[in-house]
């Protein structure tokens, strides 16, 4: 059985649809997104006149099966987290304006206000987007497989915050275990590859062939909007315990 994993598509209609393509010649069994189908923000992206978070939410719709929030995605469609005991929302917070979010926030979440355009995204596009799960778990006879936004606490990726030691993959881990997953897929990072954390070692590895071993692991996938990185997306075999890592 092979999934394909997508992540932070940030509007960029383009890339999904090159992406979509590549896909079907691995003939997945199924496409799982991790989230940030909206979030064009000036700074980091170049696709200002082809961003088409609409049309993106429509292909989204209708080739994955399942998708789950992330933190561009919850400001889009003013979703307040489940998930979250690093920062507590007021339940107004999204009828405060953006001085009184700075305030609160003290810097430790993203405000996108500073930075993300409006999506535009029709009334269905934002009640699709309130159905969505802030990570789903994944059952298969042979492992079970986590998916999330980013890594536990920060599930959705709405604290500005990007681990680098693999101390700081503990609570993700003990998050897995509770689960009883062996495997865990992140987006998020829009790394270059593939990252492969183990609870000793954090890899970052180039784009190909990955065999996993039977040791639990969280991987973290390349994004699908064009920025300066390269962007990808990751197709797993489950009976092989393979990972393939593909440039768009």
């Amino acid at each position: 059985m092979k999934i394909a994993v997508i992540s932070d598509i940030h509007e960029d209609i383009v890339n999904l649809k090159v992406a979509l393509k590549k896909i079907e010649k691995f003939k997945a069994d199924e496409i799982i997104c991790l989230g940030d189908i909206s979030g064009f923000s000036i700074p980091y992206y170049h696709h200002l006149n082809s961003r088409n978070a609409h049309e993106c939410i429509s292909l989204i719709k209708s080739t994955c099966k399942t998708v789950v929030l992330g933190n561009h995605d919850m400001h889009a469609a003013k979703i307040l987290p489940k998930h979250c005991n690093f920062f507590k929302y007021p339940d107004n917070w999204y009828e405060l304006n953006y001085q009184q979010k700075k305030e609160i926030a003290k810097n430790i979440i993203w405000l996108h206000e500073e930075n993300d355009l409006d999506p535009l995204y029709t009334e269905n596009d934002l009640q699709y987007l309130k159905t969505l799960p802030e990570y789903f778990i994944y059952k298969t006879p042979k492992i079970n497989i986590l998916f999330t936004h980013y890594a536990y606490p920060n599930i959705s990726g709405l604290k500005k915050e990007f681990f680098t030691y693999t101390d700081e993959f503990f609570n993700h881990f003990n998050f897995m275990d509770i689960n009883n997953c062996t495997i865990s897929f992140i987006g998020h990072t829009h790394i270059q590859g593939l990252l492969m954390v183990s609870r000793k070692k954090i890899n970052s590895l180039r784009f190909g062939e990955v065999n996993l071993k039977s040791k639990p692991s969280c991987l973290g996938i390349p994004s699908i909007a064009l920025n300066k990185k390269k962007n990808g997306f990751c197709i797993f075999d489950i009976d092989k315990m393979v990972v393939n890592t593909i440039k768009i």
